[in-house]
């Protein structure tokens, strides 16, 4: 069947029919068989359904990985809720700009984001904070939406092309920008896993990456889709990591400075050697990778992607051509075109541009900005590229407006910290910059101009920071200048980087 004929829910319950005595889901001590998956998510269904939930209605995720995440996640596919999925490591005030923006009807959390839940209530109806906890308080327990009838709904599956899955994106002026993804564009994502990584190497999967992010996301769905078997991590642990990939034979999962690395020296440490692993995907160093080649029988598999594209859109293992992004997917078309959407050939650098069925719908409740990045029917991605003579893509820089600094997994633009250090009284001028980190890949670098009266310290500008913005956002350097150099009235951000950006 095409993509277009399947839903996410028909692929749970054919995988139920299929293999329904294998397991498909473990979260700590919960193991969930397929034959057993499609029950608990009717239940759930049904349970928002009676609660009140209608199609088309938002419910806000703060949580980390958990099996409450997923089936939920699968129960908005069955009744056409849209899922806005909050970054837990962004702030309070961060997510406050993405809930007033998605209205949803309700916000699901855990206990260790209550603060922050607390901070979000007024933005909710009534009575609509929902706790997977029983620690939690002020809040209404989870099981509220589980009903005791696990049958089928009778009611229409909503189409595949219809919303599902809120992203919020980093913010390039300030405020984040929500991708909106169908269950389509995750069908989509499923079939590159499926078509270059092959089902051998995607039957066990380790969810490291948070499902709110989109490798996560749509690793996991890849997993379930094929008939694999999804164990979820709550927090990135070392230890755990290497236990459950060993206890669970499992072939592969997504990595992003520094996981890789505390991996391979846990397994070291450990005299596990990783036998079952096959497949680690992501972005990574060269160091990393290389070791993982020679200490394991797994393939790194790296590649170019965003939230809008739902992941990759580009992929190749590594050792193919080392530094590339990889060749565009058998799913998708990627071009590298000029200012005027001219494409450009072999060798010559220019904006990447994306079309296929995994591209995402559109930036929620921003048609100026899905409009812009649609033109020409190709999806603009920001980034600046190139193609060798053999089709691989390498990754340049973005573009001077989307300035892009890639922290641990995290994209950090440097407007966004630059607007908040500005509103510092003794703060006259800054510029943010990605330094080189052994540990993170890159880290934010501040280069501030101060008033003459003024003597701050990294800690007093990084407390002022405060909660304004996500702790991976906030400088770990900062450098207090005289004045900073100038084009066209403008802070010269290449100079910046030329004087300052090698940390």
């Amino acid at each position: 069947m095409a993509i277009r004929e399947h839903s996410i829910f028909d692929c749970i319950l054919s995988n139920s029919q299929n293999t329904g005595g294998e397991t498909a889901l473990v979260s700590g001590e919960l193991r969930l068989t397929f034959a057993e998956l499609p029950l608990h998510v009717n239940c759930l269904a049904r349970g928002l359904s009676k609660t009140g939930f209608e199609k088309g209605d938002r419910i806000a995720v703060l949580l980390n990985n958990c099996s409450e995440y997923v089936l939920l996640l699968a129960a908005c596919t069955r009744i056409g809720i849209v899922a806005v999925c909050l970054n837990t490591r962004t702030s309070a005030d961060e997510m406050r700009m993405v809930l007033e923006s998605t209205k949803p009807k309700a916000l699901l959390f855990q206990t260790i984001y209550e603060q922050h839940a607390e901070a979000l209530r007024d933005l909710l109806p009534p009575r609509q904070l929902y706790s997977i906890d029983e620690a939690a308080v002020l809040s209404t327990s989870f099981d509220q939406f589980i009903d005791e009838d696990p049958s089928p709904l009778t009611e229409p599956q909503p189409g595949v092309d219809e919303g599902w899955l809120i992203i919020p994106t980093a913010a390039v002026d300030g405020i984040p920008k929500g991708a909106l993804l169908s269950q389509r564009n995750v069908m989509a994502s499923a079939a590159v896993h499926l078509q270059h990584f092959g089902r051998d190497s995607i039957k066990g999967h380790l969810v490291a990456l948070p499902i709110f992010h989109v490798m996560g996301l749509t690793s996991a769905w890849a997993t379930f889709i094929s008939g694999g078997k999804n164990v979820l991590l709550k927090q990135f642990e070392e230890k755990l990591a290497v236990e459950l990939i060993d206890s669970e034979q499992l072939t592969y999962f997504g990595s992003f400075p520094p996981v890789l690395e505390r991996v391979l020296d846990t397994s070291k440490e450990f005299g596990s050697g990783l036998e079952s692993l096959k497949l680690v995907y992501g972005l990574e160093g060269p160091q990393n990778i290389q070791r993982l080649h020679e200490e394991t029988s797994a393939v790194f598999w790296t590649g170019f992607g965003q939230a809008e594209t739902t992941a990759f859109v580009t992929a190749s293992p590594a050792t193919e051509r080392p530094g590339s992004s990889g060749k565009a997917t058998l799913l998708n078309s990627v071009a590298v075109v000029d200012d005027v959407d001219k494409q450009l050939t072999c060798g010559e650098e220019g904006e990447i541009v994306v079309r296929g069925e995994n591209i995402f719908l559109e930036y929620w409740e921003m048609p100026e900005a899905t409009a812009y990045t649609f033109r020409n029917n190709w999806h603009h991605t920001g980034d600046i590229g190139s193609f060798d003579e053999d089709g691989y893509l390498w990754y340049v820089k973005r573009k001077a407006e989307k300035e892009l600094i890639k922290t641990g997994g995290e994209n950090v633009y440097p407007g966004e910290v630059e607007t908040v250090l500005l509103k510092h009284p003794e703060i006259n001028e800054c510029c943010v910059i990605g330094v080189p980190d052994k540990t993170w890949g890159e880290a934010v670098k501040a280069i501030c101009v101060c008033s003459d009266a003024a003597k701050l310290s990294l800690e007093e500008v990084r407390d002022f920071v405060g909660e304004k913005i996500a702790g991976f956002k906030k400088p770990r350097e900062i450098n207090f200048v005289e004045e900073l150099p100038h084009v066209n009235n403008e802070i010269d951000r290449e100079a910046v980087k030329a004087k300052w950006g090698a940390n």
